[in-house]
């Protein structure tokens, strides 16, 4: 009798931890090589592979299209609180810090403030943020 189950896809997480880990996941669940998954990304296959074997990064402007391409949010970030909600928003938005807080006319320490949690914006800052979500939602 000839042996029908299928080996594991080679390198293939069960449970993936790290972005590099949920990277390389869903490339092989949506069967994509490297140069595919990077052409999609609009970046090099050199990026990819560097993401995916924990050497670096990706930039936060590229995380929108790695949402769009993965079909989740690969960050471990809690959306309860409002420090969550600023950093999802950035992310989903490609915004660093700085350019995030130069939008809202604040400081990027006191952005890094909010995001910990360590301080609530005032009421006209607030205003905006809950547009903001609103908005993207």
């Amino acid at each position: 009798m000839r042996n029908t189950l299928r080996k594991p896809l080679k390198r293939y997480k069960n449970a993936p931890v790290t972005l590099g880990d949920k990277i390389r996941n869903r490339r092989i669940e949506l069967q994509l090589t490297l140069d595919q998954l990077a052409t999609l990304l609009n970046v090099t296959k050199e990026a990819v592979v560097y993401w995916e074997y924990k050497r670096g990064k990706p930039k936060v402007h590229n995380y929108p299209k790695l949402i769009e391409v993965l079909g989740f949010l690969p960050f471990e970030i809690d959306t309860s609180t409002l420090g969550g909600k600023i950093i999802a928003y950035r992310y989903t938005k490609g915004l660093s810090r700085k350019k995030f807080s130069h939008l809202l006319g604040v400081d990027e320490s006191t952005l890094r403030a909010w995001e910990n949690n360590k301080y609530i914006p005032v009421a006209h800052i607030m205003q905006i943020l809950g547009n903001l979500f609103k908005e993207s939602k």
